[in-house]
């Protein structure tokens, strides 16, 4: 029988990734607005994990959040109290609306990851996410099991910003393209199968748009399904037939459960 004492101490050490925003600009700025409608300027994490509906500031979706909120300048920690920055100010409180993409691209620009991208694929065609995954980890030291998660949080905020279009070109100054694109520069890409399910988060209803993504509506639920969200990304305008096609496939796809009967919802008559 072996003795454990003297056995090599052997214990895997984990790899710890460089720093990166962990959720989208969207998503910071809601976590900021949310700390500014409740009235929790200056409080502890822990009172607005609580006030969120998290037990527990170690929750992964709320620590993304609140990580992403400081890096994007939009919440400062002064002691053990987060504050709401000038920048989120500015932002959930604008004087002129028409100010507020370039406030997004400030924002956008704050994370040091992020600036050095803008600039690196700026005028450029940004990868598809496997590999621009794979340009964060050999890169700038983003671990294999969070480069995907990163290189997806990057495309989604400078959508957000509008700073990368349709056509896939990133402009970080939100202008036209200043010479012909070309395909950025990564490595082969290496795909591993990665797990990366986003926990359901508690949120308030928002609604947003931009010229790239429409119309995204978060509902939180209730009841059983707390904490539960349902994310919807549409047009800002459809026919009365595809948003039927909409409602039916909703019909089709999710199981109600308890018993419950969906409510009825009669069909929509073209107009005109």
């Amino acid at each position: 029988m072996s003795d454990d004492s003297e056995a090599p101490a052997v214990r895997a050490r984990r790899e710890r990734s460089a720093r990166y925003p962990g959720a989208p600009l969207s998503e910071a700025i809601e976590l900021a607005r949310f700390v500014d409608d409740q009235g929790l300027d200056g409080t502890s994490a822990e009172a607005i994990a609580a006030s969120m509906g998290f037990e527990s500031i170690k929750t992964r979706t709320f620590s993304t959040r609140l990580s992403a909120a400081r890096q994007f300048g939009l919440l400062t920690l002064e002691g053990s109290g987060y504050r709401i920055a000038p920048l989120s100010r500015a932002i959930l409180h604008p004087v002129d609306p028409a100010d507020l993409p370039r406030l997004y691209r400030e924002a956008l620009k704050a994370p040091p990851l992020y600036s050095d991208l803008l600039v690196r694929l700026a005028d450029r065609r940004v990868p598809d996410p496997d590999r621009l995954a794979n340009l964060l980890y050999h890169s700038y030291q983003i671990t294999a099991s969070a480069k995907l998660a990163a290189a997806e949080s990057f495309v989604e905020s400078a959508r957000f910003a509008g700073v990368l279009g349709d056509d896939g070109i990133l402009r970080p100054d939100g202008g036209p393209s200043t010479r012909p694109p070309v395909e950025a520069s990564a490595p082969p890409a290496r795909r591993e199968q990665i797990g990366l399910e986003r926990e359901a988060e508690p949120r308030p209803l928002s609604r947003t748009a931009s010229p790239e993504s429409g119309v995204r509506i978060d509902l939180l639920l209730w009841e059983s399904d707390a904490g539960k969200v349902v994310r919807i990304r549409a047009p800002e305008a459809m026919s009365a037939e595809s948003f039927a096609r909409v409602v039916e496939a909703l019909r089709l796809h999710i199981r109600i459960d308890g018993g419950a009967r969906p409510l009825p919802i009669e069909p929509i008559e073209p107009e005109g």
